[in-house]
């Protein structure tokens, strides 16, 4: 059986954010701790790799974004923009400096999106600037890029960490040591990085924004959501991203606040355009859309919180809410099946060319919340007649 590319199905999350004990005052001189249950990482690298959660912790970008969500002041001040050039231009704060004292500059902007602009470096982020046509250096803190057209999303890219030119000029992007000891713009910097274990950050008393009131964040290696849930209950957490069902556990409980966050984090099922199988069965592909029940799975596996998803940019203003959309209609599934000449064995599958219908959906293991979601749209598919298995390697 061939095999999909998985990442979900189909569903915008809303996800609970669980954090332990109640604000206790304390003497000045005590240093103070959060212990964060976190994901596992092999480096920080922020212009190479899409996501990473202790990235805003020890780098900057231009930009940044409030707890509305909002484009606000990050390196830059302040920004304008020339309608007849598409150009934006950026005022940078004079009083940011790296880690190690270096003053931050605007070569550090050009570098950081040169860097990540080169197809040599292969960086997940390179698409976002597909549309700067120059990045022009005016003085030591100002920075301007000029774009082929108008892009609503520009600010929002602009959140992009920078990087110091003069730690990484000449380095090979993807493996040099600095992302296993970066050294960034931000509120916190790297203590100590136990591998597989935990990242320790402490504070930077020189940050340009002022000094954090936390001395020191443990980043706990937890890939696994069920043994977050149980670490924050035995007190070896103090803050945890749980999936909807573990969150359920503290939500009536006094010793923890839970925060519900609307996200437009989603699952889908991707499929991998690089197999075979899919380069000769990519028609099929709507049928497996239209025999998703979306709503089914948001109320099984995250009790509801939760929205069925038509596109990624569903809770974006930059949505199009007409897009179209494969709402669930499994005869509509069987329809395109039998049109595109499958047909139905003995064995309650369908049939093409003599192959069954069918693939493996293959998702990591520790993240109960993406493997629920594909085992059932697993089963959902397999009622349409598809032969669809979950694989966790």
């Amino acid at each position: 059986m061939k095999k999909g590319l998985l990442t979900m199905a189909g569903v915008l999350l809303t996800v609970s954010l669980v954090s332990a004990g109640t604000t206790v005052p304390v003497l000045a001189e005590e240093e103070t701790t959060l212990v964060y249950g976190s994901g596992d990482y092999t480096r920080i690298n922020p212009a190479m790799d899409e996501h990473g959660e202790i990235n805003i912790l020890i780098f900057n970008g231009l930009t940044a974004h409030d707890g509305e969500n909002q484009v606000v002041p990050g390196l830059a001040e302040s920004w304008d923009f020339d309608d007849e050039t598409n150009t934006y231009t950026f005022h940078m704060a004079e009083d940011a400096k790296w880690q190690d004292g270096e003053p931050v500059t605007a070569e550090d902007v050009k570098f950081t999106i040169e860097a990540i602009m080169d197809p040599e470096n292969g960086s997940e982020n390179a698409p976002n600037y597909e549309d700067v046509e120059e990045i022009n250096v005016i003085d030591d803190h100002t920075v301007a890029f000029k774009l082929e057209d108008k892009n609503v999303a520009f600010l929002d890219y602009m959140t992009m960490a920078v990087l110091p030119k003069h730690l990484l000029e000449g380095e090979d992007m993807q493996t040099s040591d600095f992302f296993r000891n970066p050294v960034g713009t931000g509120p916190y910097k790297i203590e100590s990085w136990d591998e597989g274990q935990a990242i320790t950050l402490v504070k930077n008393e020189d940050y340009f924004k002022g000094e954090p009131s936390i001395d020191k964040i443990v980043f706990k290696i937890v890939p696994d959501d069920n043994a977050k849930a149980l670490q924050l209950k035995s007190g070896e957490l103090d803050l945890a991203l749980l999936t909807p069902k573990d969150a359920a556990a503290f939500a009536d409980d006094d010793a923890y606040t839970c925060y519900d966050m609307k996200t437009s984090d989603y699952r889908g099922i991707m499929f991998n355009f690089g197999n075979e199988y899919w380069q000769k069965n990519r028609d099929l592909i709507p049928a497996v859309c239209y025999g998703l029940d979306r709503q089914a799975i948001i109320d099984a596996v995250i009790l509801g919180q939760g929205m069925p998803a038509y596109g990624p940019l569903q809770r974006n203003i930059y949505n199009y809410e007409d897009v179209e959309h494969y709402d669930y209609n499994p005869e509509k599934a069987k329809e395109i099946l039998e049109a595109a000449g499958c047909e139905m064995g003995d064995d309650g599958f369908y049939y093409r060319d003599g192959e069954k219908v069918g693939f493996v959906i293959s998702v990591s293991a520790g993240d109960q919340v993406r493997i629920d979601m594909a085992q059932i749209a697993a089963q959902e598919l397999k009622e349409i007649g598809m032969d669809v298995s979950v694989e966790i390697p």
